[in-house]
């Protein structure tokens, strides 16, 4: 039995959703109480850039499970699966932190 391997969208699209996560993250400086760059830049943005990698993870999630083969072989979508939701995740405690660092200050 031939083992398939993820097509090339599939693993770009793997890949995809750390790239905001990482902008966020230098955006807020760490997520910083008073970061340095205008409240556009370190406020807005990265919350929007957190909310479209949660949406680009999910769409990576939704076309792993559609590339997966029926029967064997599917560790590296299985792989790719659990990426996206990790990738979920932490867009979402990103969005949490930016939420109450930002925007709920007590």
């Amino acid at each position: 039995m031939e083992t398939r391997l993820p097509s090339k969208t599939l693993t770009a699209l793997a890949v995809v959703p750390l790239i905001p996560l990482l902008l966020v993250w230098v955006l807020t400086e760490g997520f910083s109480a008073n970061p340095s760059l205008p409240p556009f830049f370190s406020k807005i943005l990265p919350l929007l850039l957190s909310l479209i990698s949660m949406l680009s993870a999910v769409f990576a999630y939704n076309a792993a499970r559609d590339e997966e083969p029926e029967w064997g072989g599917g560790l590296l979508f299985k792989l790719i699966e659990g990426l996206a939701l990790g990738y979920v995740l932490l867009a979402l405690i990103f969005t949490v932190l930016i939420i109450t660092i930002y925007f709920v200050r007590a």
